[in-house]
């Protein structure tokens, strides 16, 4: 991967993503991996979202030419747009999936002491009236 060194907004889509995929190698569980692909996968405001939103206004562009290479261009596009979409709908699964890879919370074990404490005296008998001999 090479980055931005010059500081200049030139890229700062793929600068901001950069950022995010060091931010996911960083992690420590899937949880959080989980957080960073809502970011990816989120089908209103994910970045495939906007992704396909930015291919099909650039087909839309190239179809204002109004030229037959302007035209054919704005399907290949229109393509992209839709393969992207259809990646997102593949991928819709997989935030839950990764959060699913944490381990649940361990189950708290009852206290020891519990295991000690004494019972309480058992209610005295009544005498019996039977005689035991021999």
């Amino acid at each position: 991967m090479t980055r931005n060194t010059d500081r200049t907004p030139a890229y700062v889509c793929g600068d901001a993503l950069l950022a995010l995929t060091d931010q996911l190698n960083g992690t420590e569980s899937h949880a959080d991996v989980a957080a960073l692909l809502h970011q990816i996968l989120d089908p209103d405001s994910g970045l495939l979202e906007r992704l396909g939103d930015f291919f099909e206004a650039a087909a839309e562009k190239a179809q204002e030419a109004e030229q037959d290479d302007g035209f054919d261009l704005s399907y290949d596009l229109a393509d992209a747009s839709a393969e992207i979409r259809s990646l997102q709908e593949a991928l819709h699964l997989a935030e839950d999936r990764m959060r699913s890879l944490t381990p649940p919370p361990p189950v708290p074990r009852p206290s020891t002491t519990l295991l000690h404490t004494p019972l309480p005296p058992l209610p005295a008998l009544p005498p019996t009236q039977f005689r035991h001999t021999r």
